[in-house]
């Protein structure tokens, strides 16, 4: 599995997923379409796990001594929690376990809602990794700082939480069946939001160090996390009017996430072989 190869599989992915979903719902309505959005769901849960593996691989690549083997490690983990949050949604979404009612045990409580927020936990631990890689920069004595355009960025990714909070009540919607998935929702695109910030930063900080390979990691990386957190300001915005594209679309958006962090990883693994051969430090 090369870079190219799968640059490519997923650049024909954008243009095909858009197609099939518009001829499921033109030939089978609601139906249809709902059925392709719970296969792609399995599919980016799929590709999510060849994300790990390509992490854990870049991870082993670091010496232990060096923070960016900190920085991989805390992906990898990230990876791990945020998969097996992934496999509680696979029982929920192909029937394999009950779903929540309002008068159901506190087990199923526990299981349905609360564990739900393994995603959060997930993105803290991510938001860690973030903060060492920045420390890793840091600890090179050399002198970075964000451009104009950074904070420009930044502030546009802060208008999506904005755009949740004011379409709150879209959020409310879950095949789940329950009214309190708008609390995690609002939480989710809130710390989304925070880490994608994060990533334009390290991204930055990476293209002062030299940019090449190692900005194009980071570059994936931020286009995970953008798409992530835009995937919950999809469903905000489109579900009233739209509720089978709002669902389609909101896995589109994970689909991208999930892709672009394994593209990330195998850009990883390519750029620190050659960086090993050279005394240099790799902080990415």
């Amino acid at each position: 599995m090369t870079s190219k190869s799968v640059s490519t599989s997923f650049i024909a992915s954008l243009i095909l997923l858009p197609v099939a979903f518009a001829l499921a719902i033109t030939a089978g309505g609601a139906s249809a379409s709902n059925q392709l959005t719970l296969v792609l769901f399995g599919a980016t849960v799929l590709v999510e796990v060849l994300a790990l593996f390509r992490a854990v691989s870049a991870r082993k690549l670091f010496s232990s001594s060096d923070l960016g083997y900190i920085t991989w490690t805390l992906i990898a983990a990230f990876l791990v929690i945020r998969l097996i949050a992934e496999a509680r949604l696979v029982t929920l979404n192909f029937n394999l376990a009950p779903k929540y009612v309002e008068d159901s045990s506190e087990w199923i409580f526990f299981y349905v809602i609360v564990l739900r927020y393994l995603y959060t936990l997930s993105d803290l631990l991510f938001v860690g990794a973030l903060a060492a890689t920045i420390r890793a920069y840091k600890s090179t004595g050399l002198k970075f700082g964000l451009m104009g355009r950074d904070y420009l960025y930044i502030l546009l990714l802060w208008t999506m939480p904005v755009l949740a909070f004011v379409f709150k009540d879209n959020l409310f919607y879950s095949h789940l069946g329950d009214s309190y998935i708008t609390t995690y929702r609002l939480v989710a695109v809130t710390v989304g939001t925070l880490i994608a910030s994060l990533c334009i930063v390290v991204r930055r900080y990476a293209s002062q160090m030299g940019g090449g390979a190692i900005a194009r990691v980071w570059n994936m990386v931020v286009s995970a996390g953008i798409a992530r957190t835009a995937s919950f300001v999809a469903l905000a915005l489109m579900t009233n009017w739209w509720r089978p594209g709002a669902l389609f679309f909101e896995q589109y958006l994970l689909w991208i996430f999930a892709c672009c962090w394994l593209m990330a990883a195998i850009y990883q693994q390519q750029v620190l072989p050659r960086a090993i051969e050279r005394p240099v430090v790799v902080t990415a």
